[in-house]
């Protein structure tokens, strides 16, 4: 009568005591840092408690890409995903004129979010707007929210910060030892 467990295990156990046959050193490569991400704290335009990826809320993302040494600045919107049907994009309305923004992608999960990037030019202008509005539009109709004072304000604060803290980062540099 033959138990092939017991091969198994008598396999297994000469292998518990006998470290050096099995023990093959594992080379594994290490990753190559391409980016460094930073994200602004979020604002919710009217709503008490806000929260990092709570639907209605926006904050910024900035993206130190190692390989080049550009520092984008991006815009990310969440919503709730029974909200609204496909998104198609995020404009923002600085005191008179409406900034369509362009849309580089839409994360689907228990929050919907939308990233759009904020172009160099408009940073300043968003900087020094009196007043803003934020606009979403999917496929069904357009959300628009006029940002209080205090919401523009902090805003204008975490884009500031975010951007000062994203220039101040230095392109890494990576040796091999």
């Amino acid at each position: 009568m033959s138990f092939p467990f017991l091969s198994f295990f008598s396999i297994s156990i000469i292998a518990v005591f006998l470290p050096g046959c099995s023990a093959r050193i594992q080379v594994l490569p290490e990753p190559v840092v391409e980016q460094t991400v930073l994200r602004s704290g979020p604002v919710c335009p009217g709503s008490w408690f806000c929260s990092q990826g709570r639907p209605g809320s926006l904050n910024f993302k900035g993206i130190l890409n190692n390989k080049t040494g550009e520092k984008p600045l991006f815009i990310e919107y969440y919503m709730s995903s029974f909200e609204e049907s496909f998104p198609i994009g995020i404009s923002i309305k600085l005191d008179q004129t409406w900034h369509n923004l362009r849309k580089t992608s839409t994360d689907f999960g228990d929050t919907v979010r939308v990233v759009s990037i904020v172009p160099p030019e408009l940073t300043d202008k968003v900087l020094n707007a009196k007043e803003i509005q934020f606009s979403f539009s999917s496929r069904d109709n357009t959300t628009t929210v006029h940002l209080s004072s205090s919401n523009s304000d902090q805003l204008k604060s975490l884009l500031k910060d975010l951007k000062e803290k994203l220039d101040s980062q230095a392109k890494l540099t990576i040796t091999n030892h």
